[in-house]
């Protein structure tokens, strides 16, 4: 089953609705929206599909991240693939818990400092 948010869906529709409809990402929109479950968050301390995570690194710098759908997942929004290695790591997390992720670099280590379904306001 594919998990979209209800932003997501209609942000995916309205990309949908902009496009010519004989273009290739037109189809391959109109083919995959049918086959999307949409998901509302349902955040009650942890996180989970559809929530925003708010991790602090060793530094002390702070990010905020949103788990979603591999249809809506974008980096440069702060939406994470419920696939990503993050967003597997953060499932199940609650405010407090340490997150470490292997990267390429070296092991990354985080603190969950918040779980909600609003997004969290910049500092």
């Amino acid at each position: 089953m594919r998990y979209v948010t209800p932003e997501g869906f209609r942000a995916l529709q309205r990309e949908l609705d902009l496009q010519d409809p004989s273009s290739r990402r037109a189809k391959a929109l109109a083919a995959t929206l049918p086959l999307l479950t949409v998901h509302a968050p349902r955040c009650e301390g942890r996180a989970v599909f559809g929530c925003w995570v708010v991790l602090c690194d060793r530094s002390g710098a702070r990010s905020a991240w949103r788990i979603v759908g591999q249809d809506e997942a974008d980096a440069k929004e702060r939406r994470l693939s419920v696939a990503s290695p993050l967003a597997r790591e953060l499932l199940g997390k609650q405010a407090g818990d340490a997150v470490t992720l292997e990267l390429p670099r070296g092991t990354a280590e985080f603190e969950v400092v918040s779980v909600s379904a609003d997004e969290p306001r910049a500092k």
